[in-house]
């Protein structure tokens, strides 16, 4: 979190090329900090892989009092308490010392019209970008409020997921549950507050509702109407927003215990990328299906750490499916070590897509002198140990090598005490 001296467009372009060859639709946008590392989440990015400039900073709203734009009127204000809703505000959630009034974790983008839809984590509008020209404004909805109810303790009435769903009207989540909040998307835009998420009966003690573990994350979408719910602790839940009825399906497998999932976007059929809002260890593609995760391998050190992803993308859509495109690319090999620091002397190797044969898992110290090595058969995904508790404390580079001698993998890794 502390490498904020390194060139930005390294960055960038480690986010557009980890993710180029991922997403279906190659345009996406991200919520990230003022800068590489920072959780400050307050910039628009756009990304787009195919353009002659692969990412640009949309919007960052001001310090002080900000320009917004009266969505019905077009008529500008300004604003830094939201009085410019025709309503009486509701009761702010009470602040914490990690948030601020610019901070984002609740995006989608709105293909139809071109918008990028948001609402701040400490307030009540719905706003949104309007991506039609090269001068973009912020607009916010005046004639009603998003959360139009009296905010809880904390953070549990803080928006932190949003998407645009196949019936075109966006949906967005507080963290508690309690209200799933469906918007029109249209030049007046009409919001409906649908109450409470409900537990299957199959749920058990895995109830959508139990207070942290099924907070933060993010919504995706599904070609059938349906949405998931990717929440912070790597629990996924299938909603009905007819019914509001939410079906565990399982948690994250093969993702490290200590990556939060906070941003997450559809991918070709079956697959979601999930990023981090504070690792920038690589993102991960999960299979809807499965819940199998792995981590896709960025062309650099490090990547965005981000509050939330928002594409046009939907889950299970045949129409658009590109996967046999795709799929050629997502037999990359992979490869994510945890932890990292190592503090218990024990690295995990999670392997996958690999070709069948004898491969070599190479510790070396820092002049490049291997100190420890182990032959390792592997065929396709699996996961190995290697005990490092014989190393002394510090910095090591951790490579992969297949039988050939050819160099597979490299990253630098911290064994602790």
């Amino acid at each position: 979190m502390k490498n904020k001296f390194l060139h930005p467009i390294f960055f960038v372009l480690a986010l557009v090329i980890t993710l180029s060859s991922f997403s279906q639709s190659k345009r996406f946008f991200a919520v990230t900090g003022d800068q590489f590392g920072s959780v400050n989440w307050i910039t628009f990015r756009e990304f787009n892989p195919g353009a002659k400039t692969p990412m640009r900073t949309l919007y960052v709203p001001a310090q002080g009092n900000e320009t917004v734009y009266d969505a019905l009127s077009g008529e500008q204000f300004i604003s830094n308490n939201e009085s410019a809703v025709a309503s009486a505000p509701a009761a702010a959630p009470q602040a914490c010392g990690c948030l601020n009034k610019r901070m984002v974790a609740a995006i989608a983008y709105d293909a139809k019209n071109n918008r990028l839809y948001y609402t701040q984590m400490l307030g009540n509008q719905l706003r949104y970008l309007d991506l039609n020209s090269t001068d973009v404004r912020s607009y916010a909805v005046t004639t009603q409020l998003l959360k139009n109810f009296p905010g809880q303790p904390g953070e549990a009435s803080v928006i932190t997921r949003m998407v645009i769903a196949s019936d075109n009207n966006g949906y967005a989540l507080t963290n508690d549950n309690e209200h799933l909040i469906r918007f029109t998307t249209g030049r007046q835009a009409s919001v409906t507050d649908l109450g409470r998420l409900v537990d299957a009966e199959s749920n058990g003690e895995n109830s959508v509702r139990t207070q942290f573990k099924s907070w933060g994350g993010d919504l995706i979408a599904d070609a059938n109407g349906n949405l998931y719910l990717f929440t912070m602790q790597r629990l996924v839940y299938k909603i009905n927003p007819k019914t509001k009825l939410a079906t565990y399906l399982g948690q994250i497998k093969n993702i490290p215990e200590d990556y939060t999932v906070n941003a997450a976007m559809a991918d070709n059929d079956a697959y979601v990328v999930v990023g981090s809002s504070t690792k920038t260890t690589n993102y991960y593609r999960v299979n809807l299906n499965t819940l199998e995760g792995e981590a896709i391998i960025s062309k650099t050190a490090q990547v965005y750490n981000v509050s939330d992803f928002a594409n046009e993308s939907l889950a299970f859509n045949k129409a658009n499916d590109n996967s046999g495109v795709v799929a050629k690319d997502l037999r990359t090999t992979t490869v994510g070590v945890y932890p990292n620091p190592a503090p218990d002397g024990k690295l995990t190797i999670q392997f996958g897509n690999f070709t069948p044969g004898k491969y070599v898992v190479q510790i070396a110290d820092m002049q490049g002198k291997a100190v420890l090595q182990k032959e390792l058969k592997i065929a396709g995904s699996q996961t190995e140990g290697i005990f490092v508790s014989s190393l002394s404390t510090g910095t090591y580079l951790l490579r992969v090598v297949d039988q050939d001698g050819k160099n597979l993998y490299t990253r630098n890794v911290v064994i602790g005490k």
